[in-house]
């Protein structure tokens, strides 16, 4: 069932065009998130849903009503913010209230909700404190139960991990993702991490530029992305990126190494993309690409690899291993991987020829050939 619909929604400030016409269907109960790059549209998408910036053009439809000039407080829904802007005058059981106080709303009632979304968060022992005497990750959740208390239908939230440290960031996704599955309510979170974004989401809605580039479930994007853009952007690290060019014989060649038996349905020159945790180590020569290894990242369970292609011009390719490595800074190597999972873009437009889902037709398994003089 859909619960909120966007038409052809467009957001101006002056002249400039922020948004521009975002047509989203968003099904009730999901938790959707939408993700990209700084300026990309994301939050201003977001507080639109709640009122909080007015529409340009379109439509804002909620359970089929049409909510463009609606007040916040009518639309049904609760937002929690980056910031946590708790009052630090009143305790966290005010905090939790106050909403609803202004609301009218009668004092057992009240009552009732704040202890059961302390409940929920379980932060029944810090009613009585003041916000100054939490940590960083309880106010995260007293922020989350003041939107709770509202009972809302629609839940938004404004990268609201952002100011954790990075171990209480992983230790809230876990916990956000839990009281989704019991309240079951819609969700919709805003962030630039596209690791939040795969961990946390039922459908991702990358952003780019003020429009939707590609909407799907994580492992859909991850594996099937419509361009290099969202390859680069969904994975980590990031996918690497190889120019390839047609040479003499009219075949796609590595710059600065071997020609390889890609065909994908289209001429011209093409952008080879791989994943880390699939480019392997070989010895210099055996592979599609030499190169000097720049530095090795030791994590323990796994390694990154920062290899410098022969040719200089090229960015340098990162190679993910599995536990650990005797590779070493300065050394030499060359850099294979499984054919027929690389994918290939058009050097023009970017967007994606073949992928390991969506195999060219001409070349379903493709193989290295000699290196070309």
């Amino acid at each position: 069932m859909t619960h909120l619909e966007l038409r052809n929604i467009t957001k101006a400030f002056g002249g400039f065009e922020v948004i521009r016409g975002v047509d989203l269907a968003v099904n009730k109960g999901e938790f959707l998130v939408f993700v990209g790059p700084s300026g990309c549209g994301k939050s201003t998408m977001l507080r639109m849903i709640a009122g909080l910036e007015t529409i340009t053009g379109g439509q804002l439809v909620i359970d089929g009503a049409v909510m463009n000039d609606e007040a916040p407080v009518k639309r049904g829904v609760a937002m929690v913010f980056q910031s946590y802007a708790l009052y630090p005058n009143m305790s966290v059981r005010q905090n939790l209230a106050f909403g609803l106080e202004q609301a009218r709303m009668p004092k057992p009632e009240i009552r009732e909700r704040v202890e059961a979304a302390a409940e929920t968060l379980k932060i029944t022992p810090l009613l009585d404190r003041r916000p100054g005497a939490l940590s960083g990750g309880q106010s995260q959740r007293v922020a989350i139960g003041r939107a709770i208390v509202r009972d809302p239908d629609l839940f938004l939230f404004d990268e609201p991990l952002s100011n954790l440290d990075a171990e209480l960031r992983v230790h809230m996704r876990v916990e956000l993702k839990a009281l989704h599955a019991r309240l079951g309510r819609t969700m919709i979170y805003v962030t630039h991490d596209q690791t939040e974004a795969m961990t946390m989401a039922d459908r991702i809605v990358v952003f780019r530029d003020g429009q939707i580039e590609q909407i799907g479930s994580p492992l859909e994007l991850y594996n099937s992305p419509v361009n290099r853009f969202v390859a680069g952007f969904i994975g980590s690290p990031q996918m690497n990126f190889l120019p390839l060019h047609r040479n003499a014989r009219g075949r796609l060649q590595v710059d600065g190494g071997a020609e390889l038996d890609l065909d994908p349905p289209a001429s011209g020159d093409a952008i080879l993309g791989l994943r880390p945790e699939l480019a392997e180590l070989c010895e210099p020569g055996a592979g599609f690409l030499d190169g000097r290894i720049l530095t090795v990242e030791h994590l323990g369970g796994e390694s990154f690899i920062h290899l410098q292609p022969a040719d200089h011009g090229a960015e340098p390719l990162v190679i993910k291993v599995i536990g650990q490595t005797t590779a070493r800074a300065g050394d030499l190597a060359g850099v294979t991987a499984p054919m027929h999972q690389v994918y290939l873009f058009d050097a023009a437009t970017d967007r994606c020829l073949m992928s390991p889902t969506q195999p060219s037709p001409l070349t379903a398994t493709p193989r290295r050939l000699a290196s070309a003089p």
